[in-house]
């Protein structure tokens, strides 16, 4: 069989018990040049030097007979012991192998860019950490949890959901807390007005000043425009997941948020009723 062109992807993270794992997969094209992604396994890795990772991904390599001669392309995220220009991985491996081209992943920049567009507005920013406050209250008050169960199951149903924090490093999975938030709204000033008069002084207080936050109108409004920009970027995150997904299809996927989002500077957005 002919030996195959191929890409490596390398992601790592932290187990539960501290330990650090990396996962590794590999994508190429087929006869027909249609993409192919395989995951390979989660490897542990004794330290996160570039140096290590690398020497980590040559074993894999070897081990499942993929020659370090047909690797052309390398996508990290652009922490520098992976992106770096002198040692990091990419640099590393290009040492061995100049025709393996390193590019950014493409879900980890939108990550970036997310961040970046919701702390560039105080309304949004502010609006966010609101969520994120109610959901860590929502977790870790059983009483409240229940007050507000009942009055969601007798307002909405079967449709109720749960109040959650925000995802602390993933700023492209944060849309749902935000819409069950905002489709629950009158549901969420009700359990704190109610658990603000009922509950310890401590408790009361919190609760008492998340309800007066929640009834102000730059909340509301800084939560339908997180809705908006997080909506179009977590679709687009998602698109560029896919595991059969191409170049082309990629830029056709960014065309369409960017053409999206310059809707959003015009007045036909304003015209719009909430």
């Amino acid at each position: 069989m002919p030996v195959v062109q191929f890409a490596i992807i390398i992601d790592g993270t932290q187990d539960i018990s501290g330990v650090e794992q990396e996962s590794i997969c590999v994508r190429s094209v087929d006869a027909d040049l249609q993409p192919k992604e395989e995951f390979l396994g989660i490897y542990q890795v004794s330290s996160t030097t570039g140096q290590n990772i690398a020497k980590m991904a040559c074993d894999v390599m070897t081990r499942l007979q993929l020659p370090l001669s047909q690797l052309r392309g390398q996508t990290y995220d652009g922490a520098a012991n992976m992106a770096g220009r002198l040692q990091g991985v990419q640099a590393i491996l290009r040492k061995e192998q100049p025709l393996a081209v390193y590019c950014h992943c493409g879900p980890h920049c939108v990550n970036l860019i997310t961040q970046a567009a919701c702390g560039a507005s105080p309304l949004v920013r502010d609006a966010m950490g609101l969520v994120h406050e109610l959901g860590g209250f929502f977790n870790q008050s059983g009483k409240f949890k229940l007050i507000f169960q009942n009055i969601a199951k007798s307002e909405h149903g079967s449709t109720f959901t749960s109040l959650k924090p925000l995802c602390p490093t993933r700023w492209t999975v944060r849309t749902p807390a935000i819409r069950s938030v905002l489709k629950q709204y009158e549901s969420v000033l009700m359990a704190l007005e109610e658990m603000a008069s009922c509950s310890s002084p401590e408790t009361s207080a919190k609760a008492n000043g998340l309800h007066g936050t929640f009834l102000k109108g730059n909340t509301v409004l800084g939560l339908l425009m997180a809705e908006d920009l997080m909506g179009d970027l977590e679709c687009l995150n998602t698109s560029l997941q896919l595991r059969k997904q191409t170049v082309s299809g990629m830029l056709e996927a960014v065309d369409h948020v960017k053409t999206s989002m310059q809707g959003f500077m015009n007045n036909q957005i304003l015209e719009t009723p909430l």
